[in-house]
């Protein structure tokens, strides 16, 4: 080592002199340093050492969407708690809307203040709007209870089928084009008839019934809460949800109620999550809104809230909480047309019946059918058919055959039209009617008036006519028109075609008796005024034909 190395060595140490650059790079690097913790503890101190999903989520803010969601009272405390645990990078925000079902069906099929979100409680309620865009389900289920029958535990009762339910002596629902609980009452029994339970027939007159019985009932509808009530004063049956009655056994009243479900199986309302019409350039997000919270809703913690409000999980399984009926085995749902004519049915079912019924007495009634003449098979057929209606209906009662009535009167008034409650000197307008029928066997004889009879019948109903009920005339005939110096037919259709009043429309309700009835003349007397015609062309055709033409009513 040469001695100027050395002694440079010995004048700085062990390490050489630093370059004049390399404080400055110190003190650059320094500087960035300082200027990442800063900024670091800024972002810190701005979200509050939030998770990286949620600082994740204030790129949201500028964008982040509100989304309104629809539901019942029973559903919007789960539905909620489920929207706290939607992931932030969604960007929806939800606002929830507790209205009733009808009222959101309102808003919806008027689409007016509708919310984006609608939960339903059953597909069907939603298939009943009508609007020009049809709203679109999401997810077909979000939750579920099925429906139950409850009773005193003293008095409880396991029903073969919904039918049996619905023909016990007491039993209440709501209605059907209202109520849930009335929708499953009604839709359990229809199912049965699809899977070949139970008899369509015997359906459709205790429907009739029912609806007829629902049509006079004063006041607001009966909540679910409020038919229990009845039932744990006075006995009887309730058909609710599994979700009202568990609500309604924390009362004091409710601890006396058991509840059970058909041997033939459950009918559930499902909870189907859609989104409504008009939603234009926020569709997409809002079908993205709505899986994230069907999501949230299908996990452990959104199954124990449901499970708080009465609901089980989409799927039906039992409640978490082990509460409830238990297990139940699922009726295989009716087709969607059959719930639509059913519910169409009870609609026209429920607007007050009042009829005329006019009766052929003429001497070929008394003609073999079987081993019953024509006029024992109809009597028969006008008695059983009589039971179908509810006090609140109104029937009257005719006999025709030529000059029966005196003269040329065909026709004789056997009662006026009344309520079928209403008491004329200590019996009843049913038990008038009933005898009325029985003694028409002592009254035939001569031929058949048919035309005169007919006119006279349809001017009598709309001159009385009733605005807030079907008024019509249940015509049966096992003939042609007798009478050579009654009006033609010709005359007769013009006519009743030119009194036709839309404002008060009557139909004529036809029903030929055996082969023997002018099938195409009473087709064309109904039609004439929107109404439709029958024929039993075998004996035992006749009760049915009766039990259709009944039921058949249009306004």
């Amino acid at each position: 080592m040469s001695a100027r190395r050395a002694a440079r060595r010995a004048r700085h140490g062990k390490f050489p002199r630093r370059s004049p650059f390399f404080w400055h790079r110190i003190a650059m690097i320094f500087g960035t340093v300082v200027a990442i913790a800063v900024a670091a503890g800024a972002v810190v101190w701005i979200t509050g050492m939030r998770t990286p999903a949620e600082a994740e989520a204030t790129k949201c803010q500028s964008v982040m969407m509100e989304v309104t969601v629809g539901a019942d009272p029973n559903m919007t405390p789960a539905l909620e708690k489920a929207a706290s645990r939607v992931p932030a990078e969604v960007c929806v925000s939800f606002t929830f809307q507790t209205l009733s079902q009808p009222e959101l069906s309102g808003k919806v099929a008027a689409d007016k203040d509708a919310p984006d979100l609608w939960v339903a409680d059953s597909a069907v309620r939603v298939q009943r709007v009508v609007t020009a865009s049809p709203p679109e389900v999401i997810v077909p289920s979000l939750a579920s209870t099925p429906g139950v029958i409850v009773g005193r535990t003293s008095e409880v009762q396991v029903f073969a089928t919904w039918l049996s339910a619905l023909q016990a002596p007491g039993v209440r629902f709501g209605d059907p084009l209202v109520s849930g609980s009335g929708e499953v009452a009604l839709l359990g029994a229809v199912s049965e008839v699809q899977s070949g339970l139970t008899d369509a027939k015997a359906l459709q007159g205790i429907t009739a019934q029912l609806a007829q019985k629902e049509s006079q009932r004063s006041g607001a509808k009966l909540s679910d809460s409020e038919q229990l009530e009845s039932v744990a004063a006075s006995g009887g049956f309730a058909i609710v949800t599994e979700e009202a009655w568990l609500k309604f056994s924390k009362t004091t009243s409710g601890a006396s109620l058991t509840a059970s479900v058909p041997k033939s199986g459950a009918v559930s309302l499902d909870y189907p999550l859609v989104a409504t019409a008009g939603n234009g350039s926020r569709t997409e997000v809002i079908r993205k809104a709505a899986k994230a919270l069907a999501e949230a809703m299908g996990t452990d913690e959104g199954k124990a809230s449901l499970a708080e409000q009465g609901l089980r999980p989409a799927d039906s399984s039992n409640l978490l909480n082990q509460k409830g009926v238990g297990a139940v085995v699922a009726l295989a749902p009716a087709s969607a047309q059959a719930v639509s004519q059913t519910l169409s049915a009870w609609a026209v079912q429920a607007i007050p019946f009042r009829s005329l019924v006019v009766m052929d007495v003429s001497g070929s009634m008394e003609l073999p059918a079987g081993e019953q003449t024509r006029m024992q098979l109809t009597q028969q057929a006008a008695t059983t058919g009589s039971k179908l209606f509810p006090d609140t209906a109104a029937l009257g009662l005719w006999a025709f055959s030529i000059g029966l009535g005196g003269g040329n009167q065909d026709y004789l008034e056997l009662e006026p039209i009344r309520k079928m409650d209403e008491v004329v000197e200590g019996v009843t307008q049913r038990q008038r009617l009933v005898a009325g029928i029985a003694g028409l066997s002592d009254r035939t004889g001569g031929a058949t008036g048919l035309y005169d009879s007919t006119l006279a019948a349809y001017r009598t109903v709309q001159a009385s006519y009733d605005s807030r009920a079907i008024n019509s005339v249940i015509l049966f005939t096992d003939g042609a028109n007798d009478d050579a110096e009654s009006l033609e037919l010709d005359q007769l259709l013009e006519t009743l075609q030119r009194e036709r009043d839309p404002a008060k429309p009557v139909v004529i309700v036809t029903i030929g008796i055996t082969e023997d009835a002018d099938a195409e003349t009473l087709q064309k007397i109904s039609a004439a005024t929107g109404g439709t015609s029958y024929v039993a062309r075998a004996a035992q055709d006749i009760p049915s034909v009766f039990a259709d033409a009944l039921l058949a009513r249009r306004k």
